[in-house]
This record gives C-alpha cells, sequence and structure tokens, in this order.
C-alpha cells in the first residue's frame, strides 16, 4: 500500500474519510432529488433522451430503447454496444458541490487524498492548486492538481451498456458520485482507458489486483453486470493474485 489513494480508492476502510463522505453524501440527498425529476438538457446518439421512467424522441429517425421492456440479466450473447447510443451524459451527472461549500467533487478528493497540506487558487478555497497525489493507475506522482483528473473506476458509459440503463435516476446520479468508483489519475490515462473494461485496459502491473477486486466490489454492490470477456480476464488476474 502506497499512503491514502490507494486506501481510498480499494479498501475504503479509513475513518476520516468515510466520515468525510458520509456527509457529503447525506447533503446529497437533495440534488440527487432534484436529478431524479429534471429534464435532461441534451440528446443522445439516437436523437432522444430519458425522463424519470421514460424515454423522449426528439428526431424522426430515433428508436425507443429496450429499457423498460426488459426483464431479467442479459443473456450470454447479449451485445452491449446496441445500448451505446442511448447513452447521455447528463444522466450520470458527478463532479458537483453537493455539500454547497463551493468544493466539487474532485476537489473533494484532492484535498482528502493528498499526502501533503493543499494550497487553493483562491482565498475561499473552492479550487485546489498543489498537494502532493499518488496515481495508482501509472505510479506517478503529482504536485500540481490541473494536471490530475477524476476517472471512475467502472466507466459510467460501460454501465450503462451493462444495465444501468435501467436504473432508476438517483442509482445513477449515486453511482456517478460513489467515491468507491473515483480515483484521481494522470489526465493522459483517463483518455488511455476510455470507457474500456480490464479486457482492453488495466493499470501498471502493481496495481491490477486492487484494481479488479475494486471493479468486482462495485460492480457487486450496484449489481452490475460485468461483461462476460471482463470478467474472464478479472478471474485470471486474481488467480495470479493469488486468489481463487
Amino acid at each position: 500500500m502506497k499512503g491514502i489513494g490507494r486506501r481510498f480508492c480499494t479498501i475504503q476502510s479509513d475513518a476520516l474519510l468515510r466520515w468525510i463522505w458520509r456527509g457529503l453524501l447525506i447533503s446529497a440527498s437533495s440534488t440527487i432529488a432534484s436529478h431524479a425529476l429534471a429534464h435532461p438538457g441534451s440528446v443522445d446518439e439516437n436523437g432522444g433522451h430519458y425522463n424519470g421512467g421514460s424515454y423522449h424522441c426528439h428526431m424522426s429517425i430515433c428508436e425507443q430503447p429496450d429499457t423498460f421492456t426488459r426483464s431479467g440479466r442479459d443473456s450470454f450473447f447479449f451485445d452491449p454496444s446496441s445500448r451505446d447510443k442511448f447513452y447521455n451524459v447528463d444522466d450520470w451527472p458527478y463532479d458537483e458541490d453537493f455539500d454547497g461549500d463551493c468544493q466539487n467533487t474532485r476537489h473533494e478528493i484532492l484535498v482528502a487524498t493528498s499526502r501533503a497540506p493543499v494550497r487553493y487558487t483562491n482565498p475561499r478555497n473552492c479550487e485546489v492548486r498543489t498537494g502532493e497525489w499518488f496515481d495508482e493507475y501509472t505510479g506517478k506522482t503529482f504536485n500540481v492538481a490541473a494536471q490530475i483528473d477524476l476517472d471512475h473506476i467502472i466507466p459510467l458509459r460501460y454501465a450503462h451498456s451493462q444495465g444501468g440503463d435501467r436504473w432508476p435516476p438517483n442509482k445513477k446520479v449515486a453511482f456517478a458520485n460513489d467515491p468507491m468508483n473515483l480515483i484521481l489519475t494522470e489526465r493522459s490515462e483517463i483518455r488511455r482507458k476510455s470507457e474500456r473494461g480490464p479486457t482492453r485496459y488495466l493499470p501498471r502491473d502493481e496495481y491490477q489486483c486492487d484494481y479488479v477486486r475494486q471493479w468486482l466490489a462495485i460492480a457487486e454492490k450496484y449489481d452490475l453486470r460485468i461483461a462476460n470477456g471482463d470478467k474472464n480476464r478479472i478471474t485470471v488476474i486474481l488467480r495470479d493474485c493469488g486468489e481463487d
């Protein structure tokens, strides 16, 4: 283990961080409720958008998704790409100021995980400028906050395509803002990972065991399906880590 960063994203046992995020998530309840009732501001690649328990088309070529007609889990042969066009980032809002202290989710995590005292860009302490952060994905250490950003360990689009599209709005918001699923890493590494699962992206060797364990823990918490190829890859990695 290397500092608070790994404890934060893989074990979730640090008492201080639990206290911080319990307060944040409790204060977020009204914000989550407002998102659950809000009408999304943009359309997806299909030309429509979700609105609570329905889907609205705004273009003549728009198709209706199977979100509200499915029952049970997807079959072994399911192709998640068929749902990609219905993904809309507006359905999964994150990086917001839930507790009204002028610090959004990213800056709250920057403060909580810095291994050195942080400095801010303004007297209100809204935005972090410098500190010290260990990037678990790459093994690098950063001192400038602008060089790192939040990554969702299980990407939002991935969750959408693997069954999260039929989650109620408040569950999507909870997933997008759950610190269990958030980690700070180099911006270029976020672009390299993109929306990929473990078959197409893995962090540095020393972090792979913790990384795939976290995938399983998040998927179990949200009862989220993991693609068959990714599930097999995780099994192989854990076997190499000495786990059955």
